[in-house]
């Protein structure tokens, strides 16, 4: 089904003249209906890859066949005929991708017809896609409406009603808590059985390990292994010696895997060993001995549980967000869906709050209050001492440009200035001239360097991967010292060495700046001992409290 050999791919900035390789020589062979997931750390040329089968990037050189087009000479007709006929796609910001003034059903409906005018079969298949998803009870809603992980599901569900025989999907479970992930890959499997479609899933999220044909592990541009579960040394084995799977590329190029590179201590040379056997060994060329590492480390997961607040924690403080009574409905046509029901929650001044729970519990919906992007239902909403519920929508905005540093799921910066200059639309729309005295540049570097995007900060946000996106989105909302932050699933798009490395900033700001952070998340990794958590269910208040964590063996 798909051909890679020697794929590259350079980017080169027209002004600077700068050459970026985002891809260095792949290699990959797919077969039909075979379900493959492409993991890597952000910025490791994922995303590009995936573009390059969904039609929308040109390879500098090498060779991509996707069933019986030759991709990289295609013209643009052909290319057009190519995406409509071949490619089913997910955007890891869904939306990107899906009309949002339309419902659900409007969504799928639209895609079925591209390649079916039969209305009551599409129909018919749609609302299986939908059930087989769990989300038929979303039907009618409007997509704008949908909380991160249903969107997720919606666009899904809308490609797989296109009916293409390719079903690309960059990082489609950044939003999603295990659950719903492991609903999603057995509906992929399903769709892969079934009807022969072809799926790849390019992600960070390491669940993606288990439940697919094959894995093929992509590092600096190039692919560094590829094998299925029984391979992995990683999953399957729990004592020495661990073995690993490599990946020859056409240029006979091999990449060292990570865990070996930093058990043997290695640089930039190395010593390799061959004996009559045919066996091979690689050893630190100054004879260093390797690391010692406890492979119990690897059968660990992290388990959070909550203690409820003690009965004075709000005396003598300073409330500086309150939630009295607050319901949220949303209305689309003759249909009223409950977000959030009679929630009571109050915010001290200088505190460091995360608010978990499954998708479609509500999280989105309360930052969507809190920051006045929507208005409530019912009830009253008091932000830094502004009665939000009293304002109309321009007024709102004001304060939330003036007050609040927001990072959203999908990062969302201006398209068509560089990340840089996102740092002062803030300063822009509020009519302020833009002093660099104010802002020199050793603290515009600064802030991206925390945030590990200072080699993007030229860039555009359309360039960048999603993982970057975030990091860059994050740095730009701590500039300039808002009232408070609110991010609302912040390492979505991160693979965990650099969500660890974030949220190590973030707990390092909230700490020097006393600044109030709100957090929502379905990933309890990021959630430290002591923390308060609040636990959404259903759109109410579950469970609020301290954070306790612990490891258990798995």
């Amino acid at each position: 089904m798909i051909h890679c050999n020697d794929v590259i791919k350079i980017y080169t900035d027209e002004e600077t003249k700068t050459r970026i390789a985002a891809l260095r020589g792949i290699d990959l062979r797919v077969k039909k209906g075979e379900v493959i997931s492409i993991i890597g750390p952000s910025g490791s040329g994922k995303s590009t890859l995936i573009q390059i089968f969904a039609g929308m990037v040109t390879i500098s050189s090498g060779e991509v066949r996707v069933g019986s087009y030759d991709v990289g000479k295609l013209e643009l007709e052909e290319l057009l005929e190519y995406r409509l006929n071949m490619v089913g796609l997910v955007h890891q910001f869904p939306e990107r991708t899906l009309f949002l003034s339309g419902t659900v059903i409007d969504n799928l409906n639209f895609a079925s017809s591209l390649y079916s005018d039969n209305r009551s079969e599409n129909r018919r298949r749609n609302m299986e896609i939908l059930e087989t998803l769990g989300i038929a009870h979303l039907e009618n809603r409007r997509v704008s409406y949908l909380s991160g992980g249903e969107m997720i599901r919606t666009s899904i569900a809308s490609a797989l009603a296109k009916n293409a025989p390719l079903l690309l999907c960059d990082e489609p479970t950044g939003q999603l808590d295990t659950e719903n992930t492991e609903i999603v890959k057995e509906m992929l499997r399903q769709i892969a059985r079934e009807y022969g479609t072809t799926v790849l899933v390019v992600t960070h999220d390491m669940r993606f390990l288990k439940g697919v044909d094959k894995t093929c592990e992509i590092y600096s541009g190039r692919v560094s292994s590829l094998f299925n579960v029984e391979e992995s040394g990683i999953l399957n084995q729990r004592e020495f010696p661990i073995f690993f799977k490599g990946q020859i590329d056409s240029s006979q190029n091999i990449r060292i895997p990570n865990e070996v590179y930093d058990l043997l201590h290695l640089k930039d040379k190395v010593d390799f060993v061959v004996t009559e056997d045919s066996k091979v060994e690689i050893l630190h060329p100054d004879g260093i001995p390797p690391k010692t590492i406890d492979v119990k480390e690897m059968k660990k997961q992290k388990k959070l549980s909550i203690t409820p607040l003690k009965a004075d924690y709000f005396d003598k403080k300073e409330i500086e967000i309150s939630l009295k009574g607050v319901d949220k409905i949303y209305r689309s046509k003759n249909l009223e869906v409950p977000a959030l029901t009679d929630i009571n929650l109050d915010f001290i001044k200088g505190e460091l709050a995360f608010i978990i729970g499954p998708s479609g519990s509500g999280k989105t919906t309360i930052i969507k209050l809190v920051t006045g992007m929507e208005p409530c239902s019912a009830g009253n909403i008091s932000v830094l001492n502004e009665e939000l519920h009293n304002l109309n929508d321009a007024e709102r905005a004001k304060f939330r440009r003036n007050n609040i540093g927001i990072v959203s799921q999908q990062g969302d910066l201006h398209p068509f200035i560089t990340v840089t200059e996102n740092l002062f639309i803030r300063d822009m729309l509020s009519g302020n001239n833009i002093l660099l005295k104010k802002y020199p540049q050793d603290k515009i570097d600064e802030t991206f360097t925390k945030f590990q995007i200072d080699h993007r900060k030229d860039s555009f946000p359309l360039e960048v991967s999603g993982g970057e996106l975030q990091r860059a989105s994050l740095a730009i909302a701590n500039f300039g010292s808002p009232g408070f932050l609110v991010l609302d699933e912040p390492t979505a798009n991160m693979d965990a060495e650099l969500a660890d490395n974030v949220m190590d900033q973030l707990y390092k700001i909230h700490e020097q700046l006393k600044l109030t952070l709100l957090i929502t998340t379905h990933d309890i990794n990021l959630v430290r001992d002591g923390t308060r958590v609040i636990e959404l269910k259903d759109g109410k208040i579950f469970n609020d409290g301290k954070a306790i964590t612990i490891e258990e063996e798995i």
